[in-house]
């Protein structure tokens, strides 16, 4: 079986400067069923380096071959003329193009499957009529500013609203544009799948979950003594600060009640200001902005918190906290799309007072919420295997 890969990302294991690892762990999974002839066009918008791509190649066992920009992208850029975007009609790497020599090449290859990464580039499957061609988008760019529109505190001034409102008709003018007939639309979000189906109707929109990355079965749950041990994993960002804000505030309210019983993390960039005035209001806080082996790092805490606004798809570190044995506590948004149920093998909170209620009960029933843990890493492992994902999307059970 052939299968030739046109991305805007080089391939990589942990995302590097783009969303570069899912493609990487797919293919992955492909390998894992049936023995699969990958070839990869990357327009390595992440910038890998040529040592990095040789490494890639080898770990993959594939053949990476580099597209080049159009040059008017990257004068804009070199020139810091990055504003001139507001003169498009579509977000400006939907113009990236395949000259029609590599369009040829590949078409003689006799690939079994197009495969195209990134909803940017969705339309290049015009060019391939006649072969099977899966987009893997993976997240619906249009339906996140249209959730930005409804959030209030990201609508308070008239140019964040000016702001959004113009990405979200860059990016629904693109899905209407990009979407053809016979084409996959391959998504890890369920909403976004929805979403875009009802931008495009006749579309042949699939959700699929988002498979695991690294993870490690050998950690015992059992929540630490005599503190539980609270992460807050990733960057201090646009997508959490709000919800971080509030949830973290509520907890210096509550402190008389929680101090005593959670010690707290932060690993990742940007927490500086926070862990500092937890220390100060008595907590055992600490900050890590970087750990060189992070699974090794994530296993030693028991609850990894995520306060996320807005967003789409599926968050990659809360599936990685949850297949490593961590209770996933966070908003509707942080575990969308992860096949965990509240109450059951996740927590869910709606409201901060909500969220600090939830807190005082794990502290009062240990067992039970170790046991959703336990749940939570179960179904992670069976409903989120690559391989099994894999085969899915690209069919390679019945192409064998």
């Amino acid at each position: 079986m052939r299968m030739i890969l046109i991305t805007l990302s080089t391939p990589t294991y942990n995302n590097v400067r783009a969303a570069s690892a899912l493609p990487y762990h797919l293919i992955m999974g492909a390998k894992e069923t049936v023995n699969i002839d990958f070839e990869i066009y990357s327009y390595n918008i992440n910038g890998i380096d040529d040592l990095g791509i040789a490494e890639i190649e080898r770990e993959l066992n594939v053949k990476i071959h580099l597209l080049q920009k159009p040059w008017w992208m990257i004068w804009m850029f070199r020139l810091h003329l990055g504003m001139l975007r507001v003169l498009l009609k579509y977000p400006y790497l939907s113009y990236l193009r395949v000259p029609e020599e590599t369009i040829k090449k590949i078409k003689s290859s006799n690939p079994n499957i197009i495969w195209i990464y990134g909803e940017e580039i969705a339309g290049i499957a015009k060019k391939f009529e006649g072969i099977k061609r899966i987009v893997t988008m993976p997240d619906c760019e249009s339906m996140f500013y249209y959730r930005m529109l409804r959030q209030r505190w990201a609508t308070k001034h008239l140019s964040q609203i000016l702001r959004y409102a113009f990405a979200y008709w860059q990016y629904r003018s693109m899905e209407r544009c990009n979407c053809h007939a016979n084409v996959i639309y391959h998504f890890v979000g369920e909403v976004d799948a929805e979403f875009f189906k009802n931008i495009n109707p006749s579309s042949k929109a699939i959700f699929l979950r988002h498979p695991l990355y690294a993870y490690n079965e050998s950690k015992k749950i059992a929540f630490s003594e005599p503190k539980i041990k609270l992460l807050f994993a990733g960057r201090y960002d646009f997508y959490c600060q709000q919800g971080s804000n509030e949830l973290l505030d509520a907890m210096l309210g509550r402190k008389q009640d929680l101090i005593n019983n959670f010690e707290i993390t932060f690993l990742g960039k940007g927490w500086e200001t926070w862990n500092e005035r937890l220390k100060t209001a008595g907590f055992v806080s600490s900050h890590i902005k970087f750990a060189p082996n992070y699974i090794t790092e994530l296993q030693k805490h028991d609850i990894q918190i995520n306060a996320i606004d807005v967003g789409t798809g599926t968050k990659g570190k809360v599936l990685d906290a949850i297949s490593n044995g961590l209770l996933a506590f966070g908003t509707k948004y942080t575990l969308e799309n992860i096949a965990v149920m509240n109450g059951e093998s996740c927590v869910q909170y709606s409201t901060v007072e909500e969220a600090m209620d939830k807190l005082m009960d794990i502290c009062a029933h240990r067992n039970k919420y170790e046991q959703m843990a336990e749940n939570g890493r179960r179904i992670v492992l069976q409903k989120h295997d690559k391989g099994k994902i894999a085969d899915t999307l690209f069919d390679i059970t019945k192409a064998k």
